[in-house]
């Protein structure tokens, strides 16, 4: 854990900146935390391990829509990531999922150090489950940060291409940061997926070897240029055929938003919310 204590700050840092089927629109509408900070003390103070309108697990989607699957980042979980985005989505009508993973212990705060590929594989179990429960044939995918780098790991190597319709990455570690220490896990006794989140890591070199995207999904990343976090901010993008690369900045251009404001500012939450919801055809972006 020493080793990586250099990567684990500056995320910390970056943290703290920042029904059923065929029916219509739910009257119900799910509290939206308004910062990672209100979040953090609804969990740790008030005991609250979802976001309002996360796995309900009666939920059902309507026609034409799939359940969505939030997946969070590094030094986090599903009530920190996504204390705004969950009921925003939910409030929406959308059936909403969220698992921690990559846990070191059940009693850490904080999630999502362990390797990625362990966890990309407790993505794919919980994928499973929400399919088999809302009876819909494939899901829609949101990573944030390591969130993105598991859910492309996901898609390439655990057939999650064939139970993934739409991809949203948010400021993936896709390419590594250059925040991370060194790419050796051998080297680390915690965080395990900071050595993963290496440029040179050997989970990156496997995951770049070939096309990362897959076949039969439509990605889109969206990153914030103000990140400080998954750096540098052009290495969030995947320059492959398909895949719709833009910045928060491209559609709020004075937005000044960081890595994990994004999932809390109520313009960008718009934002990932129409790229989730609206249908449309991919196209090459930067």
């Amino acid at each position: 854990m020493i080793k990586q204590c250099s990567y684990i700050f500056p995320l910390l840092i970056g943290l703290a900146i920042s029904g059923c089927a065929a029916a219509p629109k739910t009257a119900e509408t799910y509290s939206v935390k308004s910062n990672w900070t209100s979040s953090f003390l609804s969990h740790v103070v008030m005991g609250q391990d979802m976001p309002a309108g996360v796995n309900q697990w009666s939920c059902r989607p309507q026609d034409n829509e799939y359940p969505v699957v939030l997946v969070h980042g590094t030094f986090s979980n599903s009530m920190y990531s996504f204390g705004a985005l969950g009921p925003a989505l939910a409030n929406e009508s959308l059936c909403v999922f969220s698992n921690d993973f990559g846990e070191s212990s059940p009693s850490d705060w904080f999630k999502g150090v362990a390797a990625v590929d362990e966890s990309a594989n407790e993505l794919a179990t919980f994928v499973k489950k929400v399919k088999a429960v809302t009876g819909s044939d494939k899901v829609s995918l949101v990573g944030h940060s390591q969130g993105g780098l598991v859910g492309f790991y996901y898609l390439k190597f655990l057939e999650g291409h064939k139970q993934v319709d739409h991809f949203l990455a948010l400021a993936p570690s896709v390419n590594g940061t250059t925040l991370s220490k060194t790419p050796n896990r051998d080297e680390v006794s915690y965080c395990v997926s900071c050595a993963d989140q290496h440029p040179d890591s050997e989970l990156i070199r496997k995951l770049k070897d070939g096309n990362i995207t897959m076949p039969g999904v439509r990605y889109t990343v969206l990153a914030t240029l103000n990140d400080k976090v998954v750096l540098p901010v052009s290495r969030q993008f995947v320059r492959e055929p398909g895949v719709l690369n833009m910045t928060i900045q491209d559609r709020f251009p004075d937005k000044r938003v960081s890595h994990s404001g994004m999932l809390y500012d109520t313009d960008s939450v718009g934002l990932i919310i129409e790229l989730l919801t609206t249908q449309k055809s991919a196209s090459s972006g930067r």
